[in-house]
């Protein structure tokens, strides 16, 4: 990844192009389900959505995953300004704090030592780690309200 260089408008109509694509009505389904309703407690949960082949939500899991993974390797190769993708978007990184802990695990299970390695890539080096610091410590306290919530409902 490429560090301490300016952006080039070509690199600035490709964030635009990744945009318009995240737009696609499809794609819209399978990140609002992946983004907001898809919390998975264990391992095992999210191991039940990702290995459900041929469901709805193993499809949007995949779609959502991979499309993050192969904008991360635009970055990864140089394609795309690190500091411009960082600057754009949020969603893999905060996917990354909602997922990470399962991807080795996912990787076994899933007999794909590939499954979103330039995604982990992008996410590691100490600004994106930072990043994904504060929205993992933001996550646990969501589902600590969550949790509240729950307990105080029954």
């Amino acid at each position: 990844m490429a560090k301490g260089r300016k952006a080039t408008a070509q690199e600035a109509q490709l964030v635009l192009q990744l945009y318009d694509l995240r737009r696609d009505p499809v794609m819209r389904t399978a990140r609002k389900f992946i983004v907001s309703e898809f919390w998975p407690q264990n391992y095992d949960e999210f191991k039940s959505v990702l290995l459900a082949y041929g469901s709805e939500q193993h499809t949007w899991l995949r779609q959502v995953l991979t499309y993050w993974d192969m904008a991360a390797a635009l970055v990864v190769q140089g394609a795309l300004s690190e500091q411009l993708f960082f600057e754009t978007n949020n969603e893999p990184y905060f996917l990354w704090a909602k997922f990470g802990a399962f991807m080795a695990q996912a990787r076994k299970d899933h007999v794909d030592q590939e499954f979103v390695v330039r995604l982990e890539k992008l996410v590691s080096t100490p600004q994106a780690k930072k990043r994904v610091k504060n929205l993992l410590d933001r996550l646990a306290a969501r589902r600590a309200q969550a949790a509240a919530a729950a307990k105080a409902g029954k």
